[in-house]
């Protein structure tokens, strides 16, 4: 089974005995002759490298695998914390994976095409709309690049993800920020979690509005004589009442096609704007602005394009629009838990090919968007299309079906996320079976995987003809069951590294990958993971969120606002610092210096940039839904 290494009982230079930690938090004296396997740090095996050839004890081969000398897995192997007088973190290199849920389960069933369709769906939906003034803003070309810097900031920080994901067993954004930081690290990002889902719900009434209203206008013609403003609260109104009855549901199953309808309604206004970009490019035209009354006007916009920010402040101001696009890292690992024979190797193609379609397309919309709109491009960028316009009033329609489809979904995690959050407060009591309460000295979630040894009564076991997966369990003849009080998905599988890498080695296509052991973790953060609301529950937290999003998106005055918002502040958090924050405290220790100072720079850097936005946001939470300066003096000209 695996363990933790607390200490080495010494007799001169020789070593004993370990004082180890279970998974359980147990503890035990272990004789060195009965460990088979320990991970090492990369500077202590360099080191003794170079001292002898030969000095590694238990060097392991395989007629199947290759020489494996100048791996670090040997056994009876002391971890460079144990010598005296020297003092170092004990993680070593990953040269063991683990894995929430087993390589080859069944319930891995989803392809990597699959994978990378449902990410993209993920990330593409109402915030396409917003990217063209992002654009316009930002000019072309720092445009352009905002726009790639985001999309490679977001692949290496999934990659994070993965890898923390990978190293740890842990399945979930607040599992890993748990095995990073411990308790009060799992409840910062269950509440992180909770706040972009409100918030998205709040930007996708305001887009509701924004959408329906032309069409409503269309269908009913009397509701001219409406003022503005009373039109919209009507209309957001009625799309609360339709999509509510689909929030109160606790198994949204029925609605997994929405990831097709999501990407094929982006496809749409996508292909609708690069038409009518194409047939006015290089033209003088008219388009429409929305006034800060709400009422519309139509306006010349001459074929003039900025390939630089006209107004930094209104770029920087912009520039979290660009990071909010690409985000999907509370998606990635169940992805990663549900794909299909997880290599390495598959994991990394799904993320970059993810991004890459992502970027095509919100780069075609985006320039598009501006071409069309110039410098008058709304924060939303139908908005400058004429209610009268059949193709557009086509998009107007798809992506407003879409979003009230949608919104379900996103209700779903953030009521859940909620819950949690009150669970852990002790407001509310769950009616789920209660699971066994952790040890005292497993409240550090990373704690239990700060060094690993495998053990066996026979040392002279090869760890490639290591036995089938054993459950570390108390009772030995309940070989592969869980207690009542751990559910299924607790139990992590623990893999050789080098057989889950994917490519040309083994692990790939066609091969098998051996179980090297398997434990069920007992911290309570795992347990509670799990829990979800009654129905009574349910209700009452559901009408709440409802409530006050709708309450709110009726003083919203543009979608940028909310997008600002939350770009500047919880996007920033959940797609660039943390994730670069929990790699550096669980895989860090065991990478080169510069990766995890790089990692460092990437934290320090998005950090400085998500204050400075945030001011910029609070500085114009009274922006209107478009630029209306050129329009005022315009008039005045005149």
């Amino acid at each position: 089974m695996l363990f933790g290494l607390r200490q080495a009982v010494m007799s001169g230079s020789d070593v004993i005995a370990y004082k180890v930690r279970y998974p359980d938090g147990t503890q035990d004296s272990v004789a060195p002759e009965k460990t088979l396997v320990c991970e090492k740090r990369k500077e202590e095996v360099r080191s003794a490298s170079r001292q002898s050839a030969g000095s590694l004890s238990g060097d392991i081969q395989g007629p199947a695998h290759g020489d494996l000398r100048n791996e670090p897995l040997m056994d009876r192997g002391v971890s460079s914390s144990s010598q005296p007088g020297r003092q170092s973190p004990p993680r070593g290199p990953r040269q063991l994976e683990y894995l929430g849920r087993a390589f080859d389960d069944e319930r891995r069933n989803i392809a990597t095409p699959s994978a990378t369709f449902s990410l993209v769906a993920t990330m593409v939906g109402g915030g396409v709309l917003s990217l063209p003034f992002a654009m316009s803003q930002c000019g072309l070309v720092l445009g352009t690049g905002c726009l790639l810097l985001s999309a490679v900031g977001s692949a290496w920080t999934l990659s994070m993800l993965v890898d923390c994901a990978r190293a740890t067993g842990r399945d979930s954004f607040e599992l890993v920020g748990h095995a990073a930081y411990g308790e009060m690290s799992r409840k910062a990002t269950i509440a992180l979690v909770f706040l972009i889902c409100w918030l998205t719900k709040i930007a996708y009434f305001v887009l509701l509005t924004d959408l329906m209203v032309p069409v409503a206008e269309l269908i009913v013609p009397s509701l001219h004589g409406l003022g503005p403003e009373t039109i919209r609260r009507i209309v957001v109104c009625i799309a609360a009442l339709i999509l509510s009855p689909m929030c109160y549901k606790s198994n949204l199953s029925a609605l997994s096609f929405m990831c097709f309808a999501s990407v094929a309604s982006v496809v749409v206004v996508g292909c609708v704007v690069g038409i009518r970009a194409f047939q006015s490019f290089g033209k003088e035209h008219q388009v429409q602005v929305q006034m800060p009354d709400h009422t519309n006007r139509a306006v010349e916009v001459m074929p003039l394009y900025r390939l630089w920010p006209e107004d930094w402040a209104k770029a920087l101001y912009a520039f979290p629009t660009f990071g909010v696009s690409f985000l999907c890292h509370f998606n990635a690992l169940p992805t990663h838990q549900e794909l299909a024979r997880p290599t390495r190797t598959r994991m990394r193609r799904v993320i970059l090919v993810t991004l890459t379609l992502t970027s095509m397309i919100y780069l075609f919309v985006s320039i598009c968007g501006y071409v069309y709109t110039g410098c008058y491009t709304c924060g939303n960028v139908l908005l400058n299309f004429s209610q009268d316009d059949s193709l557009i009033t086509v998009a107007r329609t798809a992506l407003s079906l879409v979003l009230m489809l949608n919104f379900p979904l996103i209700c779903q995690p953030c009521r859940n996320a909620l819950f949690r959050l009150l669970a852990g407060t002790g407001c509310v009591r769950s009616c789920a079976p209660c699971a066994t309460e952790a040890e005292s000295g497993q409240e550090n979630g990373s704690g239990s995987f700060s060094m690993e040894i495998v053990t066996t009564s026979d040392p002279g076991v090869d760890i490639r003809d290591f036995p089938l997966p054993r459950v570390a369990e108390p009772e030995p003849n309940r070989r592969g069951s869980s207690p009542p009080s751990s559910p299924p998905q607790a139990c992590v599988h623990v893999y050789l590294r080098q057989d889950t890498r994917g490519g040309r080695v083994a692990g790939d296509r066609g091969s098998s990958v051996q179980v090297f052991d398997t434990f069920l973790p007992k911290e309570e953060a795992m347990q509670q993971s799990f829990l979800e609301p009654s129905n009574l529950q349910r209700i009452v937290l559901t009408t709440l969120l409802l409530s006050t999003s709708l309450l709110v998106s009726c003083v919203m005055r543009s979608i940028m606002v909310v997008w600002s918002v939350i770009g500047s502040t919880v996007s920033f958090l959940i797609a660039f610092i943390m994730p670069a924050l929990f790699w550096y405290k669980v895989v860090g220790p065991t990478v080169r210096p510069w990766r995890r100072r790089c990692s460092l720079v990437l934290a320090l850097c998005c950090s400085v940039m998500s204050c400075i936005c945030f001011v910029l946001a609070c500085l114009n939470l009274d922006e209107p839904p478009c630029p209306t300066k050129r329009v005022a003096v315009g008039r005045q000209l005149s």
